[in-house]
């Protein structure tokens, strides 16, 4: 199917394929953590290893990162052979911009809601160097924010979303979560709450399902912007709940380290927030191996495991008190087991293996290469 001026395809449905040897296209993969995909999720790179090529150059800033991306893709390209550029992390378009001009290489770039909607100055030179890409890729979660954006003449591609397998903790980040922590008795519960990014719903959690605790755990609050933003609202809270905070953004590090210390996660995510941002943070809370339960005051977004994890209907405030509650007073063991359990659920519902081969089929296409069917490939 098509849409926009050069179109939308839906990614392994209706490429022809020929049976015939062809070498493996060779990436330069730029950037990481901004990928609403979860491209840069460990398990994930390792399957498109098995698909493709890829050098995979990391980096946080455009302006402290980009000179030395530049000249280590530019080197890939020119002395090792790489012959494709993919953007992760949207701030990185302009330096595939020069590497096209420059090297004349095909372009590609991950695209998310949450890459393109804020309004830092980089923002608009990132939307001038996106007129030069090929094809974007994105996910059906994240396809109403491109539409909004109104994106010029660029190719859209959809690929289903991949459970992102946790990598470990920074010691700069475990470090952070033990000075958050710091005063806590042993043996107390710790709930792990990331930042929703609607006030309203953190408000929800505050006045409406913490004062209902029966276990009165201590709540981390990570992924705030900053903490003078929340200061008021955790002082409206007195001394009904013991709030600790970790500002500043959740990366897949910091996750990490606070997945490998609290009891569970509860997740205050609305409706209008359930977009491929949360959806990857909920991934990676469960792939964490810490069970997680979410819900919302009006309504949102569910994610629990049938199976063996409490069920909680959307915008249904006692479920989810009495499934936290329930959850809490659970012995330690089986909470890790449950969330072994979950995490086995969301690997093998969002599987790793058909996105890599997604992204490795249609960088083959913008080669010019036939693409192999999977089955002739392992033969």
């Amino acid at each position: 199917m098509s849409v926009t001026a050069r179109g939308i395809d839906t990614l392994g449905m209706s490429s022809p394929r020929w049976p015939i040897a062809a070498p493996r296209p060779r990436a330069a993969l730029l950037g990481s953590y901004r990928d609403g995909l979860g491209l840069s999720g460990e398990g994930l790179q390792r399957a498109l290893t098995d698909e493709a090529d890829i050098a995979h150059l990391d980096g946080a800033s455009l302006f402290r990162d980009g000179l030395r991306l530049y000249r280590r893709a530019a080197s890939l390209i020119s002395q090792d052979g790489f012959e494709l550029v993919h953007v992760l992390d949207a701030r990185f378009a302009p330096i595939a911009a020069m590497l096209r001009r420059r090297h004349g290489v095909p372009i590609t770039a991950t695209l998310s809601d949450a890459a393109l909607r804020g309004r830092a100055p980089w923002t608009a030179v990132v939307r001038n160097a996106l007129d030069m890409f090929d094809e974007a890729f994105v996910s059906e979660e994240a396809i109403a924010g491109m539409a909004r954006e109104r994106l010029p003449r660029l190719r859209l591609s959809f690929v289903p979303v991949a459970a992102r397998e946790l990598p470990w903790p920074s010691p700069a980040d475990v470090a952070r979560v033990a000075r958050a922590l710091r005063g806590v008795q042993p043996g107390r519960l710790v709930v792990g709450v990331p930042w929703p990014r609607d006030r309203n719903d953190f408000r929800w959690f505050r006045d409406v399902v913490m004062p209902q605790l029966k276990t009165h755990p201590v709540c981390l609050l990570f992924g705030v912007p900053s903490r003078r933003e929340v200061r008021f609202m955790l002082r409206a809270a007195g001394a009904q709940a013991d709030f600790r905070v970790i500002a500043g953004r959740a990366t897949g590090s910091q996750v990490a380290a606070v997945a490998r210390a609290v009891d569970a996660f509860a997740v205050p995510v609305g409706a209008a927030a359930a977009d491929g941002g949360h959806a990857s943070l909920m991934s990676a809370l469960a792939v964490g191996g810490a069970p997680v339960i979410s819900g919302a005051g009006g309504g949102g977004l569910v994610l629990a495991h049938e199976g063996s994890g409490p069920v909680i209907d959307p915008g249904e405030e006692r479920g989810f008190i009495a499934s936290l509650d329930q959850l809490l007073a659970m012995p330690a063991i089986q909470r890790h087991f449950l969330g072994e359990d979950i995490a086995r659920s969301m690997l093998h519902e969002r599987p790793w293996r058909p996105v890599a081969q997604a992204y490795a089929e249609r960088f083959a296409s913008l080669l010019g290469r036939p693409i192999i069917p999977a089955s002739l490939r392992a033969a």
